[in-house]
Formats: structure tokens, C-alpha cells, sequence
């Protein structure tokens, strides 16, 4: 995989779980939503970054660009955006 394909995939994720981590704070119920955020990032940041590393390697430049640009956009995560692309 070229250097900006890597970058872009590295980003894609640091931006979905960025918003799936402020949706989860949002919606917990506990008092701090703080402590909802950080057992997400210990039991499943690892498997998160591997799983979608693997799946978004198959997608070309182009449609990862376009993927960063839809979940900046809509503070989404990767999984409502890979709906919309054909699975590879």
C-alpha cells in the first residue's frame, strides 16, 4: 500500500473512533461519561484499528478521501460510512 494510502486509512479510523468515542460519552449513563470512554479504549481500541485496517485496505485512494471527508463531515463512525461503499 502506498505511504498515502496508509496515511489516509490511519486517519480515517483516528477520526471515527474520535467520533464513536463522543457519542459513546454522550450517551452513557454513567456520571462521567469519561469512564465509559476509557473501558471502550481498553477493551476494544486494539481489535477496532485492526478490524477496520484490514477492510479499508482493499479501497483506493480515491473513496478513502472520499470516506475522511463524510465522517468529518457528519461525525459519524465507519460503520454507517461503509454502508454506503460496496463491500470488498
Amino acid at each position: 500500500m502506498s505511504r498515502i494510502k496508509d496515511d489516509l486509512v490511519c486517519e480515517i479510523i483516528r477520526v471515527s473512533q474520535t467520533n464513536l468515542l463522543a457519542r459513546k460519552k454522550h450517551e452513557s449513563t454513567e456520571e462521567s461519561g469519561d469512564d465509559a470512554v476509557i473501558k471502550w479504549i481498553q477493551s476494544n481500541a486494539a481489535s477496532y484499528r485492526s478490524k477496520y485496517q484490514d477492510c479499508l485496505d482493499s479501497y483506493s485512494a480515491l473513496e478513502l478521501g472520499d470516506m475522511l471527508s463524510r465522517l468529518t463531515q457528519s461525525k459519524t463512525d465507519l460503520d454507517r460510512i461503509l454502508k454506503k461503499y460496496p463491500k470488498r
